[in-house]
């Protein structure tokens, strides 16, 4: 079974590799009891958020770890990848902007990627 870390860096991976930008990984342990990571990319369009997060799933799939809840789509610019101990968020650079996750988590530790 992966650990909470490994999952992060493989869809980590898979984000760069497809050309995710701006992939933020947010230590949230100490803080939620929901998940231990968000992590945030974002792409240019909805077919490369498509591709985005079709990278992340076949990557974690080969793991065995499937994406217990999935929310969003494309086209609304933002998708929400639930591994459980990682949440992943898709966005495009307006919906990203918007909603501000990364200021919702500055002060908490960032993994490093």
């Amino acid at each position: 079974m992966l650990t909470s870390t490994e999952l992060v860096r493989i869809i980590a991976q898979g984000l760069a590799d497809k050309k995710g930008s701006a992939i933020m990984a947010y230590d949230v342990r100490e803080s939620s009891s929901i998940t231990d990571f968000h992590v945030l990319a974002t792409g240019l369009n909805p077919p490369h958020l498509k591709a985005l997060f079709n990278e992340t799933r076949l990557r974690l799939k080969a793991f065995g770890v499937a994406c217990y809840r999935k929310s969003g789509t494309p086209e609304s610019g933002w998708i929400v990848a639930d591994y459980l101990d990682v949440v992943a968020h898709l966005f495009n650079e307006a919906a990203r902007e918007y909603y501000a996750l990364d200021r919702l988590w500055q002060d908490q530790p960032r993994l490093e990627l």
